[in-house]
């Protein structure tokens, strides 16, 4: 028969579970502190461990850690109230199996329980028991505790010790650059360097240049040996958003790359090794630009080891009061306003807008909103979503935006002591971009 350890302080939790168990055909064992649930599972035959994080004596990630490093092959199932990302990305950094929350669904718990037996079967014929990577993370970079963002959560734990190529897709303001920075800098190589680049910024010529380097005369203009974002992205990750705008020959020099590990400058003859892990990035269906030719088949598949879905706003509304509270604390600390109090009406309004622009228009019409509100109370009419406003007053609309938006980047501005560098950075613009709103709206900028 199979066994299961449960280790919670909980006496009604732990009692559910052994009835539940007991029904599934477990043998069950438990335990109401971390020191006896270490115990019993390095003492005892069992098949599965279910345990809590809070916990008297060891807490549950001590104990995880010890169980792993005596029985790495043992599967550990988290269970806590504490249900956010940093527990989760803990938990799969850690060793466990999965991580669910309380109060607990029995169906779920019942899907890892079978993802158990399967894997168990596997191992008994041969296939290695599929053991999680280590990584670490910091909980203030991703917000959400939807299911859609706790499976983009796991797969980081999966692979951000790892060298495997991985393509994030997800339509913009999703957040694609920040998973990029998640996986590399909570696995063991984030005291490399991570570069991202842009590629639909730069021509064709210019991006070769920028990731592989030239040396002196490759071209009009290069009066010094130049090194690319592969050299120096050594030991490290590089970061290349919209991929699917890269051209055909630079197509082919990064499928060389990820074969050979290995590449050559503009206008040199020497080779150069390096090891750099590739995650790249795009809004476009990569598989659809392959059928039509657009994109090159072998590198789509070298790129793809493994994909990561980035769910949008609209399809994890649940999160939309986290991201609310996180954005206006980050508000708060760079601007010095805050808000103590946002009305019903006010949130079911950002629950029901669609957010096309995604997380990244959530935080700007946050950012507006606050600018606009005359007090502490986030009001509805301060949000400016696009929706809400009837077709027949939009030309109304537009001018107030236009002021609005002069308003806003002169309000920036001046809480950046009119350094444009910074303005830009706040109003998620480029440099030139701010400038031609200044020349265009008239703005006066004191001169240093």
């Amino acid at each position: 028969m199979k066994k299961a350890l449960i280790v919670d302080d909980d006496r009604a939790i732990r009692r559910t579970l052994e009835l539940h168990l007991i029904e599934e055909g477990f043998d069950v064992l438990t335990a109401e502190d971390g020191q006896r649930g270490v115990e019993l599972a390095l003492g005892e035959p069992v098949d599965m461990v279910l345990l809590d994080l809070r916990l008297p004596k060891l807490d549950g990630f001590e104990v995880l850690q010890q169980i792993k490093q005596k029985k790495p092959a043992l599967p550990v199932v988290m269970i806590t109230a504490y249900d956010d990302m940093h527990t989760a990305i803990e938990a799969i950094r850690l060793g466990a199996i999965d991580h669910l929350g309380k109060p607990l669904d029995l169906d779920q718990l019942d899907e890892v329980i079978t993802k158990i037996s399967e894997m168990a079967s596997l191992a008994v014929n041969g296939i290695p028991f599929c053991d999680t990577t280590e990584c670490t993370f910091q909980p203030n970079v991703i917000v959400g505790r939807s299911k859609s963002m706790k499976a983009v959560y796991k797969t980081i734990g999966a692979v951000a010790d790892t060298r495997a190529s991985v393509l994030l897709h997800g339509e913009s303001g999703t957040g694609k650059e920040m998973v990029a920075r998640a996986i590399h800098f909570n696995g063991q190589y984030r005291n490399h360097p991570f570069i991202p680049l842009v590629c639909s910024s730069l021509a064709p010529n210019v991006l070769e240049s920028e990731l592989f380097g030239h040396e002196k005369g490759a071209f009009t203009g290069a009066i010094k040996q130049k090194m690319g974002k592969f050299e120096l992205a050594q030991g490290g990750t590089l970061f290349l958003d919209e991929i699917s705008e890269v051209s055909p020959d630079i197509q082919l020099k990064l499928l060389r790359f990820l074969q050979e590990r290995e590449f050559e400058r503009v206008g040199g003859n020497e080779t150069i090794k390096t090891d750099v892990r590739i995650i790249t990035a795009t809004n476009k269906d990569l598989a659809t630009l392959v059928s039509q030719g657009e994109f090159r088949q072998d590198l789509y598949y070298r790129l793809k080891v493994v994909t990561i879905e980035l769910p949008t706003l609209r399809e994890r509304q649940e999160d939309i009061p986290l991201l609310v509270q996180y954005f206006l604390e980050k508000i708060r600390r760079e601007m010095g306003r805050s808000v103590e109090m946002i009305p019903e009406e006010t949130m079911a309004q950002l629950r029901s807008y669609s957010w096309p622009g995604n997380v990244r228009e959530l935080e700007n019409a946050l950012r507006r909103a606050v600018l606009l509100s005359p007090s502490d109370v986030l009001l509805p009419e301060t949000l400016q979503l696009e929706s809400s406003t009837p077709q027949k007053r939009l030309p109304l609309l537009i001018k107030s935006i236009q002021e609005l938006e002069k308003e806003h980047i002169e309000n920036i501005l001046g809480f950046t002591g009119y350094e444009k560098k910074r303005a830009a950075q706040i109003l998620d613009i480029s440099r030139p971009t701010l400038n031609a709103r200044i020349r265009s709206y008239g703005i006066e900028v004191p001169e240093k």
